[in-house]
């Protein structure tokens, strides 16, 4: 999530809207397996542009569950929050926006902070109306970690699991799709926020669910 005061911060380029498109590898033994899976890697969420510290994020699927990992440069840490649904976007955090239907009317977001505490929240888009924002609700089977790695120089790896219940939607078929969109914040050691996402939106607002992009289901 973005706070209000950013959402002023617009780019004028709609050619940074452009369509992606992300293949989700099914794992019949029921777990994770990074090495099967594609990576992508977050840009400026305005301009496009590679950021200073990489993310690479990863996706698999099993019949109940999706699974994300995030990959993080990270030579400064800010995060202040201890408990779940505190405003970690307002700190060093990644996020996963999901539109299981994809017709941009409602849609989940999932924040987790470098200290594995989380924020979930429902969204409400309606045409003509303004979005609610819902942070009450929760994920009831989510599931999420936090690790370390400090050679060759230190990364934040982020995962969770998120159950296709929680999202009110059955198990996918193969060949189906989700929209959805990944992002990060990150502060430097000046107090610099730096605002990525795999699909850039043009401004600082992550809500904006008409430039998701699109993640299939393959086996």
């Amino acid at each position: 999530m973005t706070s209000a005061k950013h959402q002023g911060m617009q780019h004028t380029e709609n050619d940074l809207r452009r369509p992606l498109d992300y293949p989700c590898t099914y794992m019949p033994s029921g777990a994770p397996d990074w090495s099967l899976t594609d990576s992508v890697e977050l840009v400026d969420v305005v301009t496009g542009a590679a950021p200073r510290q990489q993310t690479k994020v990863r996706a698999c699927w099993t019949d109940t569950t999706i699974h994300m990992q995030f990959e993080c440069e990270d030579d400064y840490i800010v995060s202040p929050y201890t408990d779940r649904d505190d405003p970690l976007y307002e700190a060093d955090v990644v996020e996963c926006f999901i539109d299981p239907d994809g017709d941009g009317r409602a849609y989940y977001e999932f924040n987790v902070s470098p200290h594995n505490v989380i924020f979930d929240a429902y969204i409400t888009n309606n045409p003509g109306e303004p979005k609610g924002f819902h942070p009450e609700w929760n994920a009831g089977q989510l599931l999420s970690s936090v690790s370390y790695v400090n050679v060759p120089a230190r990364r934040v790896i982020y995962e969770l699991a998120i159950r296709f219940e929680d999202l009110e939607c059955t198990t996918p078929e193969a060949g189906s799709h989700f929209r959805l969109n990944w992002f990060r914040i990150d502060q430097d050691k000046l107090g610099a926020r730096t605002y990525d996402a795999w699909a850039p939106t043009g401004a600082v607002n992550f809500h904006m669910p008409e430039c998701f992009g699109t993640i299939r289901f393959t086996k």
